[in-house]
């Protein structure tokens, strides 16, 4: 069963990108920061599209994808796995969203070093990863085991 909880958050986040991608519009300069290097600093700009509306459309692609999952392998998304499958849309869209919000702010002036950002985001997305397959691995052992659990006399 999917946590509406995390669902509902992710989804609250994605409106959210898009509004604010919207309402940001007039007011961004021409280029806008869309890379960092790995001392969190920029070195990368690009056009207000790509800074503006490239990241909100890849979360809502990614959270696409990540929940046709479910449906091509519905077998493997049952019950606990299911719900740890909302959680890790959650955290992918938090990451992409965490991202988006340091352009966004950066274009405002702050100045936002990316590696407080991303790391932390990067790290609540491994544990969901983690989660994930220990419940997707139980799904796959509790069907695969022969019948009596796979103990012999």
């Amino acid at each position: 069963m999917k946590n509406r909880n995390a669902e509902t958050m992710a989804q609250a986040l994605l409106i959210a990108m898009f509004v604010v991608a919207i309402m940001s519009w007039s007011s961004v300069p021409a280029q806008i920061p869309i890379h960092w290097d790995i001392s969190g600093q920029v070195d990368a700009y690009g056009s207000k599209f790509t800074g503006l509306f490239l990241l909100p459309i890849i979360a809502l692609a990614g959270y696409t994808l990540i929940g046709l999952t479910a449906v091509f392998s519905p077998a493997q998304f049952q019950g606990r796995a299911m719900n740890a499958l909302s959680w890790f849309r959650l955290a992918y869209v938090l990451v992409m969203a965490g991202v988006f919000g340091v352009i966004v702010a950066d274009v405002r002036g702050a100045n936002i070093n990316m590696n407080y950002v991303i790391f932390p985001l990067l790290a609540l997305m491994m544990i969901a990863i983690v989660n994930l397959l220990i419940h997707t691995n139980r799904n796959k052992s509790a069907r695969t085991a022969p019948p009596g659990g796979g103990v012999q006399v």
